[in-house]
Parts: C-alpha cells; structure tokens; sequence
C-alpha cells in the first residue's frame, strides 16, 4: 500500500493569522501522537505570512479518516469558519518514491 501523502493549505482572514497558526501548532503535537500519523508539519508560506501549509504522511486512507474524526479536528472543523478566509485545500497524493529513511 502507498503512503498517503496530503498537502492542506489553510488562510487566515486577515488579523487571525496569529490565532490560527497557534491553533494548527497545537494540531500537530495531537497528530504526530496518532498510530497512523508517519510525519505531520506545519509550514508558513514566505511570501505570504497568511498561508499556512500542512505536509502530512499517513499510512494510508483510512489513518487520514481516523484523523479527521478525531475530537480536536472536529474542534477545529466547527473554529475554521472564524479564522479561515477560504476552505481549507487539501490535495491527496499516493507517494510513489520510497520515503527517504
């Protein structure tokens, strides 16, 4: 089975930019602790301070599926609308390479 690979990209609304990434810091010391979670980083965009990506690696779909029904997502589900300017994008890619050890 291939790796999951996700790439979420997350905008604030203008003024949330501090709210949100310490909400999605937050997010990734619950994630990295789930069994499923291979490696899950939050990024901020150079040019745009406002852009936060998330690089995620599962071990599959249905590690990704457990994830988002996790408590602190769902809590985060219901926050976004607040502190995001648009939905969130989130791309999901099947690695083909093998992951660098």
């Amino acid at each position: 089975m291939a790796i999951l690979t996700v790439i979420a990209t997350l905008r604030a609304k203008p003024g949330k930019e501090a709210e949100l990434k310490n909400y999605l810091t937050t997010l990734v010391g619950y994630t990295r602790t789930e069994t499923g979670c291979i490696s899950y980083d939050l990024n901020q965009r150079q040019s745009d301070p406002a852009t936060f990506v998330m690089v995620e690696y599962w071990t599959g779909r249905s590690a990704l599926d457990q994830h988002l029904q996790m408590p602190y997502m769902r809590e985060f589900a219901e926050a976004a609308p607040a502190l995001l300017a648009d939905p969130v994008d989130m791309q999901l890619l099947d690695m083909l390479s093998t992951p660098k050890r």
